[in-house]
C-alpha cells in the first residue's frame, strides 16, 4: 500500500476497514477510504454488521458495503438513535402532537417539512427547533 497516496484520515480509514476483515481486496478498501467520508464508510460498515447480527443473509458483505456506499442513501447509525431520543423527549417538553418519527426521519404534520434523523446532533437539534417554531407559527396563522 503506497501510504503517501493517503491523507491521513484515509489511512486511519483504511486500516480501520483492513481490521473488519469484510472479503473484498485491498484496491477497493483503498477506493472508498479515498473517496467515502470516515463516518459514513463506518455507518455503512457497521450497519452492514448489525444487519447480519439480526440474522439477516448477507452472503458478500463487500459487495453490499460497495452497493450502499454507492447509493449514498443515509444509513441509520447511533446518530439516528440520538437524534430519535432527542425529539422524543422534545415531543414531550413541548407537546408537539403534529410531529411523527419515522424509520428515517420526523414528518411535521402542519408544515409538510421532515428532517433525516441522519443529521449531525447539532445540526439535527438547530432544524429541530427551526421546524417547531415555524410549525407553531404556522398554527398560528390558521
Amino acid at each position: 500500500m503506497c501510504e503517501y497516496f493517503f491523507k491521513k484520515e484515509q489511512l486511519e480509514t483504511y486500516e480501520w476497514l483492513k481490521a473488519q476483515n469484510l472479503n473484498t481486496d485491498d484496491n477497493t478498501l483503498s477506493y472508498w477510504s479515498r473517496t467515502y467520508r470516515t463516518q459514513n464508510v463506518k455507518d455503512v460498515v457497521n450497519f452492514a454488521f448489525r444487519k447480519i447480527s439480526e440474522g439477516h443473509n448477507i452472503m458478500n458483505i463487500g459487495g453490499w458495503v460497495h452497493m450502499l456506499l454507492k447509493s449514498g442513501k443515509p444509513i441509520e447509525n447511533v446518530i439516528s438513535d440520538d437524534n430519535r431520543k432527542y425529539t422524543e423527549l422534545f415531543i414531550k417538553e413541548n407537546q408537539w402532537a403534529d410531529l411523527r418519527v419515522h424509520e428515517k426521519y420526523v414528518k411535521d404534520a402542519v408544515t409538510g417539512d421532515d428532517l433525516p434523523l441522519t443529521l449531525s446532533k447539532d445540526d439535527f437539534r438547530r432544524s429541530l427547533e427551526a421546524l417547531f417554531r415555524k410549525s407553531t407559527l404556522y398554527k398560528d396563522m390558521i
